[in-house]
């Protein structure tokens, strides 16, 4: 019925323990899900566990129902009190996830606009593999990704970790650049060739920038295309530097456990997009 329709999120889980995957499905992030089964029975025996892939969907009971339909000759059934494990690749479940109706999947127009951006697209996969972030995946709602935010003065993404950005890119015009910014630890101040680029490039530093960063942030921002934006990458030390303070800033979240306050505006359905991307590079 219309009235049950609920948006949440169905998910594929994988554990080395076990050659199973659980399929299933939540109303909330994935990440308060998966702490939940790594600490309960039956599956914390055969945990931990961790996301292979998820879609935030509009009516997640009506696709967990018919996931586990599509699968129901694979249930695991020697395992007693379950019915979400399935002797069935992960590849198998995600080809159902990516064959879904365009209208179940949350903010699908902006997922199109980013696609279609083959530069963009570039930037933010070369950034993803560049920081790691993608094996901070569980971590989601923790740390977040925003395509085309209602930004004053209008951006393409911004990335956060905890309350602050870590990473954005504007929105250029005829009459405005397109800037950057990439949050780093203060050990970048240490290349030469990183400060001189940035001053070439009539770009700026700032120090501690947000209140609420941790020590020895710093906010790097300058103007320039993405293709601009992965040269910067490419400089000796600015790896190092990034990867400092992002380790650093996603380990405290892990341990506080907390969420980001930018977590309701995650866009998991891109995310799972960027994994599939980086999962399938040659």
């Amino acid at each position: 019925m219309e009235n049950d329709k609920k948006s949440g999120y169905v998910y594929i889980l994988t554990s080395p323990n076990t050659e199973c995957v659980k399929i299933g499905g939540t109303d909330y992030p994935p990440l308060k899900r998966i702490k939940e089964i790594n600490s309960s029975e039956p599956y914390k025996s055969l945990g931990p566990w961790s996301l292979a892939d998820f879609r935030q969907v509009k009516n997640w009971k009506e696709i967990e129902y018919n996931l586990h339909y599509t699968f129901r000759s694979k249930l695991n059934n020697s395992i007693e009190n379950q019915k979400e494990l399935f002797h069935v690749a992960v590849i198998e479940v995600s080809k159902f996830l990516n064959e879904l109706d365009n209208d179940e999947i949350i903010k699908k127009p902006k997922i199109d606009r980013f696609f279609q951006d083959k530069e963009f697209l570039d930037y933010i996969t070369n950034l993803f593999i560049f920081t790691g972030l993608m094996n901070w995946i569980n971590l989601q709602g923790a740390w977040t990704f925003v395509l085309f935010p209602g930004t004053s003065g209008g951006r393409y993404f911004t990335i956060n970790i905890g309350p602050h950005e870590v990473a954005f890119s504007t929105l250029g015009n005829k009459n405005l650049s397109q800037w950057n910014m990439l949050l780093v630890d203060r050990l970048i101040l240490d290349f030469s060739e990183v400060i001189n680029w940035i001053s070439n490039h009539k770009g700026k530093i700032e120090i501690e920038h947000y209140k609420t960063a941790l020590p020895r942030s710093t906010s790097i921002m300058f103007p320039g295309t993405f293709d601009d934006v992965n040269d910067f990458l490419r400089l000796d030390g600015v790896r190092r530097a990034l990867i400092a303070y992002w380790n650093e800033s996603l380990t405290i979240m892990k341990e506080k456990n907390t969420m980001s306050l930018y977590s309701r505006f995650h866009n998991w359905n891109a995310i799972a997009k960027i994994h599939y991307i980086i999962e399938n590079m040659q």
